[in-house]
């Protein structure tokens, strides 16, 4: 079986990344062959003296500085060199075969280069994730979103990009994008890493059988704010002026832009977010104002 390092980045989740760790202990897959690192990225709490004094086993780097999301996983990939990598949130629990499910299918299917999960919320009955889609003005969704799962979502199918809350990727996938793009903080990170690994001409790919749960309480995102609404247009912007390079791409991200704002309504407040967080580009903006235009 092919080597797999399992990365966990942490920022004050000493009350959650037991279970999380305690997941991936009792995964199938064979235990020579993987390795769980916790990336901590200068947690206040006791995160790491948890770690090391309740997992042993578990390899802790302990930065200094808080990399986000993109910089503590490429931490774990470049001091934790394996045939796969594997992407796991500190809130989130896996079931034993979700590994070896995914990695069997990547196995199989040279063509494959990341793999996301099929990601309930923590109730473990409602579903949160089962492929991520991409709107013309880079607006996500997740498929499934809080719905039943009564069978309706068993076949494998290719996505736009895979919830950074739990996926896998190739190593020699990894090291041909450079690794996770660190110019994002919070959000769009494992969107642009899909999005790129697919312009590489490698799929990515929804496995049912790799089944996660997802206690997003404890995140940002799972609890929306005016500060979740600030990272998460202030990435989207980022994601359009580095990945939209055609006339074609920014016309169609413009004229969807347009139409969601005539949608959202007269929200001062809104609006004035919207106009920051594209505006906190502005080294960008000056070679790529085609952004402004809406």
């Amino acid at each position: 079986m092919p080597s797999v390092s399992i990365i966990i980045v942490s920022w004050n989740s000493a009350k959650i990344i037991g279970s999380a760790l305690d997941s991936i202990s009792q995964l199938d897959y064979p235990a020579d062959q993987r390795q769980t690192v916790v990336v901590d990225n200068n947690s206040a709490d006791n995160s790491v003296a948890f770690v090391r004094q309740t997992f042993p086993a578990v390899q802790v780097f302990a930065e200094p500085d808080n990399l986000g999301f993109a910089g503590g996983n490429n931490v774990g990939m470049r001091r934790t060199p394996a045939d796969y990598y594997a992407f796991v949130n500190p809130d989130v629990t896996l079931e034993p075969d979700w590994l070896s499910n995914i990695i069997t299918a990547m196995e199989a299917d040279s063509s494959i280069g990341i793999v996301g999960s099929k990601i309930f919320y923590g109730n473990r009955v409602l579903l949160q994730h089962t492929g991520g889609m991409l709107q013309d003005n880079l607006l996500t969704y997740h498929l499934g979103a809080n719905q039943l799962d009564i069978g309706q979502f068993q076949a494998q199918r290719e996505i736009d990009y895979a919830m950074g809350a739990a996926f896998v990727v190739r190593r020699g996938t990894a090291e041909r994008l450079g690794y996770m793009a660190d110019a994002y903080f919070m959000y769009y990170e494992e969107t642009e890493f899909c999005y790129r690994t697919r312009k590489l001409g490698q799929r990515v790919v929804y496995l049912p059988s790799a089944i996660a749960y997802h206690n997003e309480r404890f995140s940002l995102s799972g609890t929306p704010s005016w500060r979740y609404l600030w990272f998460y247009h202030r990435s989207r912007y980022l994601f359009a002026l580095r990945n939209l390079t055609t006339a074609l791409e920014r016309s169609r991200f413009l004229t969807a832009e347009r139409h969601w704002l005539s949608l959202i309504g007269r929200s001062a407040r809104y609006r004035l977010l919207l106009q920051r967080s594209k505006l906190a580009h502005w080294r960008l903006l000056l070679n790529n104002p085609w952004l402004l235009r809406t």
